[in-house]
């Protein structure tokens, strides 16, 4: 049987001070019993998700007040400039973005964490230990966030990690949701319609690449001519946005695209040829251009998958896509040791918070993408 370790003395003196300091931000003495954390301090979580993971600041993240509603349609145009002749009075303003006739869904989402004392103890020589736990929680939210928002397929009512490691039943994500609201901007699987309605959700038809590939048959010759096909299958005013990037799971690009800086060439089984066997913690542009259009990998997408959409840009707040909203006051947190963890710190957040893609015109994409010849 492992042995329990005992707190010291000192990491219980930074515990408290945490804990403490929790409490106070939050307008609570006791935060062993469930809260709502502040405006304050939630807004400080979300700032600091997206500071410490950096594919959440190409993401809108966006408060709501209630856990259904009308997509708001950020980050989407409309022609706003016109003209009234005085016979034609009065104006007519316009809504600087597009409402559609699609709703959002937000679910309970719990993000639970757990810090044995052994760590504790070793953070707790350090001024900032504070801040590292919350840069610790902050990472662990976001990382599964965007987890969560490439491969979520349903809202579950009780989640199992071990069957849905990435995910898949905790909420529906970005690229399900274009299966299901635009299937028609959806390459590489079959459509099926029940009860009048049609989704990409079918057998998988897999799309091939090589130089020999057939185009009557759905193949391409490289990426980039997918790349193209794709952004050609948007709609004209979609299609022309400047703002489009190509993200692209990691088996689909090699080195040309995603050179790995000063990485040793044992660190890869290829010789360093690739970066398919490489762990991405998050967003990686390439200098290089897929469909002449900026190209990235993002931690998580799905292999042999290609995605086209608009991502947020630096100093411009809410211009992305992809959204994920959350409902204002729903956060819960509290925190405490608990014996029956083995001597651990635990951590328990909850907020109501759903996935969305802004406007399904101006996203496109492929999946079960293989290399070489149809059979």
């Amino acid at each position: 049987m492992s042995q329990i370790h005992t707190l010291s003395d000192r990491g219980r003196g930074a515990l408290d001070q945490l804990l403490a300091n929790i409490g106070s931000a939050n307008g609570t003495r006791n935060v062993a019993r469930n809260f709502s954390l502040s405006p304050t301090s939630e807004q400080r979580l979300e700032d600091l998700q997206r500071e410490s993971v950096g594919f959440l600041q190409r993401v809108n993240v966006m408060g709501v007040r209630d856990l259904q509603g009308q997509v708001i349609g950020l980050g989407t145009s409309n022609m706003i400039a016109s003209r009234k002749s005085r016979n034609n009075l009065p104006r007519k303003p316009r809504y600087v973005g597009q409402m559609q006739d699609r709703k959002f869904q937000l679910y309970s989402t719990l993000f639970d964490t757990m810090l044995p004392w052994e760590v504790i103890d070793a953070w707790s020589k350090f001024p900032d230990f504070a801040a590292r736990y919350g840069r610790h929680v902050a990472v662990s939210v976001a990382l599964s966030r965007i987890s969560v928002g490439f491969n979520g397929l349903e809202a579950a009512e009780d989640t199992d990690a071990e069957d849905n490691p990435l995910g898949e039943d905790v909420n529906i994500g970005w690229l399900h949701k274009l299966r299901l609201e635009r299937p028609d901007h959806v390459m590489g699987r079959a459509t099926v319609t029940a009860g009048g309605v049609t989704t990409a959700t079918g057998a998988a038809a897999p799309i091939y690449i090589g130089p020999d590939a057939n185009h009557a048959q759905g193949d391409y010759k490289n990426i980039d001519a997918l790349a193209y096909e794709l952004i050609a299958g948007m709609p004209s005013y979609a299609r022309a946005s400047t703002d489009h990037v190509v993200i692209v799971s990691q088996d689909l690009v090699d080195e040309k695209y995603f050179p790995m800086i000063n990485r040793p060439l044992s660190d890869t089984i290829d010789g360093g040829k690739s970066t398919s066997d490489q762990v991405v913690s998050d967003l990686i542009m390439s200098t290089k251009q897929i469909g002449g259009r900026p190209a990235a990998i993002a931690p998580f997408f799905p292999e042999g998958t290609m995605a086209i959409t608009p991502l947020g840009r630096a100093n411009a707040p809410d211009s992305s896509n992809l959204s994920i909203y959350y409902q204002e006051g729903s956060r819960r947190r509290y925190i405490k040791d608990e014996p029956e963890n083995m001597a651990a710190l635990v951590d328990y957040n909850s907020v109501n918070e759903g996935y969305v893609i802004e406007s399904t015109d101006y996203m496109t994409m492929a999946e079960n993408i293989t290399f070489g010849a149809r059979p």
